[in-house]
């Protein structure tokens, strides 16, 4: 196969997947880990991905809730369960489990436009540098492996470990090699890359992992140029070895595409 038509590393990777019955497998493979367990972002959209196979649907993805209950990695299984289908919805809850035990569990819902007299758009982008002209972030020891297959360029500067005094990173991303899968799986796969916000705040170093992650898909057809999305977390809160924050996912133009919110575990 040529470089010109060899498949993205997040294409490979769905590739592995296999309905069988009512269950789908797949493998993730070490270059989607972070220390242990896989980045949550893939283990989401593997989720995603299984459950767009075992149940097809023409709706658009419109809200995801996902829980980080393990790790995860490796040779993997998605079970799901349709909660509910009406006329203007459907429910499924997957759950992502692997030689570890299980790992994420989700519950997403696909929903199409209706007709409402309510329109209106405050989630303004804030003002941001052109991702051309901002220095990607640089090779470290200590950065982990899924983070290669992402350009990422913080609005803050080229440093490895941004720092903000408000507990804040702002930072174009994009894929490394743009897949070509659902465009919902994309995002998800994606829109979890930032390290958590209240990092930013660290003055001494400790673990972190992810406890959950709420995902309000604004639009049924997200789009944007050149493959570059602007990440927004935030963090508003941490006290007890918690942190919570706000996340914020707009296009190239400038419209608001993904909102969120997430509650990390800090051992630090």
């Amino acid at each position: 196969m040529t470089e010109a038509t060899s498949p993205s590393a997040l294409d490979a990777l769905l590739a592995t997947l296999r309905v069988d019955g009512d269950v789908a497998t797949g493998h993730i493979d070490d270059g989607w880990m972070q220390g242990r367990t896989a980045y949550g972002g893939i283990s989401s959209a593997v989720a995603l991905a299984g459950a767009m196979a075992l149940h097809p649907t023409e709706a658009p993805l419109r809200y995801a809730q996902i829980s980080f209950v393990g790790p995860v990695g490796g040779d993997c299984t998605v079970n799901t369960r349709v909660l509910r289908q009406s006329k203007s919805s459907l429910f499924i809850d997957a759950g992502v489990s692997s030689d570890q035990g299980f790992g994420t569990a989700a519950v997403f819902a696909f929903s199409g436009e209706r007709a409402s007299h309510l329109d209106h758009n405050r989630l303004t982008m804030p003002e941001a540098p052109d991702p051309e002209t901002l220095q990607p972030v640089p090779e470290h020891k200590a950065r982990p492996s899924f983070t290669r297959h992402f350009d990422m360029r913080p609005t803050t500067g080229p440093r490895f470990a941004w720092k903000s005094d408000v507990g804040e990173y702002l930072t174009w991303v994009r894929f490394v090699d743009q897949p070509a899968c659902h465009p919902a799986v994309q995002l998800l796969a994606l829109g979890d890359a930032l390290p958590p916000a209240a990092m930013a705040l660290f003055t001494e170093f400790g673990p972190i992992s992810s406890m959950n992650w709420t995902v309000n898909m604004l639009g049924g057809t997200p789009t944007t140029d050149d493959g570059w999305w602007l990440l927004s977390a935030k963090t508003g809160y941490a006290r007890g070895g918690v942190s919570v924050q706000d996340m914020m996912l707009w296009n190239r133009a400038g419209e608001p595409v993904l909102s969120g919110s997430q509650a990390i575990a800090i051992y630090a």
